[in-house]
């Protein structure tokens, strides 16, 4: 089974990582371990790990006796995971595979962490039951997914300059990251397929960007529709960035802008 074609290629991964991790994925991280509560000694698996800012985070906190496992599809985002791998605590081990039938052992792991990856997976029902069979008894998971998109007030205001300027299925497949907004949903599913202790609870993240003509063209070429946007005429890709800048004035912080984003973030034991 596939994961969702979600995925970045070419230049992508090298602009998520410049564009994506600082203004929003590095301070989510944060967030997401300090919600799993890691202990040193534990292994851990980074599901869906993308270019390893999770895994980078946990390090330090599970110390040299801990270990972790950075799994994604996309062998471009590990190539960036594997030469950013942090430089002490836990060993991490890089592997290409399919959240939905994991290449993992039963039991093996005491906490399963997974950053805006669920509503990627074309099969989420199995994704979490492939997570619940790796973890151990009383093991943790910890997911977090963003809100729907109206609770982003950046990703509507692009949407809005794509329908102009791009098309309707450009605009349609950048939403993509804000399919599955559903608090509710997403504790049912956790319990459905054998989860307990679940809680599913708000954070109230901030994207911080850089001044629009650098942040807007960043952030579009960190997705899977970069390259279609690249391709735009020059004047629609100005018109985007500009109205997108109007669009998000209220947010302005000096050159750049501070935009909520909130997320869901749902911690479970198996």
């Amino acid at each position: 089974m596939a994961q969702d074609p979600w995925q970045l290629t070419g230049a992508g991964p090298e602009s998520y990582k410049r564009y994506q991790v600082p203004s929003v994925f590095g301070p989510l991280a944060r967030i997401l371990v300090r919600h799993a509560a890691l202990r040193p000694g534990q292994r851990v698996l980074d599901l869906a790990c993308g270019t390893g800012v999770v895994a980078q985070e946990a390090a330090s906190l599970l110390g040299r006796a801990g270990s972790i496992v950075g799994l994604d599809l996309n062998a471009g985002m590990l190539e960036i995971a594997c030469r950013h791998a942090p430089a002490g605590g836990a060993t991490v081990e890089w592997r290409q595979g399919d959240a939905g039938a994991l290449p993992l052992s039963n039991a093996d792991f005491d906490a399963v962490l997974c950053q805006q990856g669920l509503q990627f997976f074309p099969d989420r029902p199995a994704a979490l039951r492939e997570s619940h069979r790796v973890l151990r008894p009383g093991g943790l998971a910890a997911f977090c997914v963003w809100r729907g998109i109206e609770h982003s007030p950046c990703h509507s205001a692009v949407v809005a300059a794509l329908r102009r300027h791009a098309s309707d299925d450009v605009a349609h497949r950048f939403q993509a990251p804000f399919g599955f907004g559903d608090g509710a949903a997403l504790e049912r599913l956790l319990r459905e397929v054998g989860f307990r202790e679940v809680e599913v609870r708000v954070e109230a993240l901030e994207r911080r960007l850089l001044p629009p003509e650098e942040s807007i063209p960043g952030l579009l070429a960190s997705t899977p529709v970069g390259p279609e946007v690249a391709a735009l005429p020059e004047s629609a890709r100005r018109a985007i960035v500009a109205e997108v800048a109007a669009a998000l004035a209220r947010y302005r912080d000096g050159d750049g802008f501070v935009i909520p984003q909130p997320t869901h973030v749902a911690v479970a034991r198996n």
